[in-house]
């Protein structure tokens, strides 16, 4: 029996550290694949404001999701829903009405479906909302400076794409079970 604990315990230390090497490795690879181009979005002072409540909704679902909180991540899912419906496109360019309406309906989608999701539910349609969200930024501008992060071990290793307000790395998809499992990609200001 003692044995058996002993190989357990051995067997959970060499997976924990496969999987730790695993993250570093791919973070290494996808930064080599990738050359992390900062994604230049308008800073306008048109939006901003607006823009900025949306930008802080969907920053307060992530940190739900960091937490592992369902219950958070619904409310705040709510509260982007609420924020989305004020935005008020009269000032953005008529060029650029449609593509962001568009950029809108797909981020009013995943933010309900993050209202009445399980938590994996909800992570899987971070996912869409993320980038979304990157796309609204870059139409409406943002009144701070975020940080575009990625996990190269989300959705089986194909990753995942977050937006961040500050550069330390706290992952949504995995939260505590990979809390650290990431990096910057762009800065978007």
């Amino acid at each position: 029996m003692k044995r058996k604990n002993v190989s357990m315990r051995m067997l959970t230390l060499g997976l924990v550290t496969v999987m730790t090497m695993s993250c570093k490795e791919a973070k290494k690879e996808a930064v080599q694949e990738k050359n992390a181009v900062t994604v230049e979005a308008k800073t306008n002072t048109r939006e901003t404001t607006a823009a900025g409540t949306i930008i802080d909704s969907y920053l307060e679902l992530k940190d739900a999701l960091v937490a592992d909180s369902q219950e958070n991540a619904a409310k705040a899912g709510e509260t982007m829903l609420k924020k989305i419906a004020e935005f008020d496109m009269a000032s953005i360019e008529a060029s650029e009405q449609s593509e962001l309406k568009a950029i809108i309906a797909t981020a009013k989608d995943k933010a309900t479906q993050i209202t009445k999701g399980d938590i994996a539910t909800q992570r899987a349609h971070f996912e869409g909302l993320s980038s979304a969200i990157v796309d609204f930024v870059a139409i409406a501008g943002t009144p701070t400076t975020l940080y575009q992060q990625f996990c190269p071990m989300y959705n089986n290793n194909k990753g995942g794409m977050w937006v961040s307000a500050v550069k330390a790395v706290k992952n949504p998809y995995f939260g505590s079970g990979m809390l650290n499992c990431g990096f910057v990609q762009a800065e978007i200001n």
